[in-house]
C-alpha cells in the first residue's frame, strides 16, 4: 500500500520549504525571492484556511519561473552568498528542493492535460529526503 499523504499535509510542507531567505542575505535577489515565498506562503494559507484540495497549475508555474529566476541572479551576482547557503538544511536547499518538485509537477500536469494538480498526489516526501 502507497503512502498517500493528506492535502493538509502536503500544503504544510510547501510552507515549509518556501522558507524566506535568511536576514544576513543581502543581495538583491534576495528581494525577490522574500516575495516569492511570502506569495507561496500566503496562497497556501489561504487554501489550508478554505481546505482547498488541489492547487492550479499556473499558480505552479509562475512560482517556478520566480524561484528560477532569483536563484539564477543570486548565484550569478552574489557567488558567495550562493555558496554560503547552498548546504543541506539552509533556506536555499529548501528552495532548491521546492524548485525542483514545482518543475516535476509542472512537468507531469504539462503532459497530462491538467488544469490542477491535486495536494494529495504531490510527493513532497522524495523532494525532503534526497531526491533533486
Amino acid at each position: 500500500m502507497t503512502h498517500r499523504p493528506r492535502a493538509a499535509t502536503t500544503r504544510r510542507l510547501l510552507t515549509a520549504l518556501a522558507a524566506p531567505p535568511h536576514d544576513t542575505t543581502a543581495s538583491a535577489a534576495a528581494g525577490g525571492l522574500r516575495a516569492t515565498t511570502e506569495e507561496i506562503r500566503r496562497f497556501l494559507a489561504q487554501a489550508e484556511q478554505h481546505d482547498a484540495q488541489a492547487v492550479p497549475t499556473d499558480v505552479l508555474h509562475r512560482w517556478r519561473k520566480a524561484l528560477d529566476r532569483f536563484h539564477g541572479e543570486l548565484q550569478h551576482a552574489a557567488p558567495e552568498e550562493w555558496s554560503r547557503w547552498r548546504r543541506p538544511g539552509t533556506w536555499l536547499d529548501s528552495h532548491l528542493r521546492l524548485r525542483s518538485l514545482i518543475a516535476h509537477e509542472v512537468g507531469k500536469a504539462y503532459w497530462d492535460d491538467r488544469s490542477e494538480i491535486p495536494y494529495a498526489e504531490i510527493d513532497v516526501e522524495r523532494y525532503l529526503w534526497g531526491a533533486r
